[in-house]
């Protein structure tokens, strides 16, 4: 205790003690708590990221030219770490494509069916998914897709689904496998496509990736089984003529039973 000029004893004040180390102490002020990170930057990214994304998904076609970082970083209005983090999330979603150097830029890569088969094996490949899992949910998309098709009011439809089959007669007796293949995803790429219904489509689209573009030498496709194809593209077409909802749905699911019986009971991988 000091005493003051009055006499009396004042009580000296305390200093605030820290801990450091194991155990040791000193003196020093007292510190208060840090308070919580605020979200204000991952806001920033956030927004950052939704803006660019209106961007691509705007785009006239895939790989415009969206502009240089500078002009971009000015458009958005962050700074530029934060404008990278958020071009960094939309090139891994598969949005956006970034070149370097001389004619560099950022330029606009929209969704596309593969980039969602790529995520989806990898979601399956986690659950040991088959390809006969693959093969039983084809079957049930493809078959509305078809009915869809038979009851399109679009003179469009049954036009462009012609044009192909005529297009690839006797693809089924042509020697290249590959070939084979090729004209019966496409056939069934294009019901999807014409049957007016973007989540089917995007489905079927999805799903026949899984099949073909990531276990295609698994896939086997003989000549005998190309010409069971065929017959069924040729049915399915006279059907859509004919505005024959029941009999499309009817072929498309004796011929889904028939293409998933050809098919390996292996796990799907990425």
């Amino acid at each position: 205790m000091a005493a003051s000029k009055f006499g009396a004893r004042a009580p000296a004040k305390k200093k605030a003690t820290a801990v450091t180390g194991r155990g040791a102490r000193r003196e020093g002020p007292a510190k208060e708590v840090a308070e919580p990170a605020d979200t204000r930057g991952s806001s920033l990214v956030k927004h950052a990221v939704d803006a660019l994304r209106t961007r691509i998904l705007a785009a006239p076609e895939a790989g415009a030219f969206l502009g240089s970082e500078e002009q971009l970083i000015a458009e958005v209005g962050v700074s530029r770490p934060t404008f990278r983090q958020a071009a960094r999330l939309l090139e891994h979603e598969m949005l956006l494509k970034i070149k370097r150097g001389i004619g560099g830029g950022f330029f606009a890569q929209p969704p596309s069916a593969q980039a969602v088969s790529r995520m989806a094996a990898i979601y399956l490949s986690a659950r040991t998914t088959t390809l006969q899992h693959v093969a039983s949910a084809i079957g049930p998309v493809l078959e509305e897709a078809a009915a869809l098709l038979a009851a399109s009011n679009d003179t469009a439809v049954p036009r462009r689904l012609a044009t192909y089959v005529a297009a690839n007669a006797g693809f089924d007796g042509s020697p290249d496998e590959g070939l084979r293949v090729r004209v019966v995803r496409e056939f069934e790429t294009l019901v999807g496509d014409l049957c007016g219904n973007p989540a089917i489509a995007l489905l079927l689209h999805t799903l026949l990736d899984l099949v073909h573009s990531r276990h295609g030498d698994q896939v086997r496709l003989t000549r005998e089984r190309a010409a069971v194809h065929a017959t069924f593209h040729r049915q399915l077409l006279e059907a859509v003529q004919r505005g024959d909802p029941d009999i499309a749905r009817l072929l498309t699911r004796r011929h889904a039973t028939m293409f998933a019986a050809g098919l390996p009971d292996t796990a799907i991988t990425t």
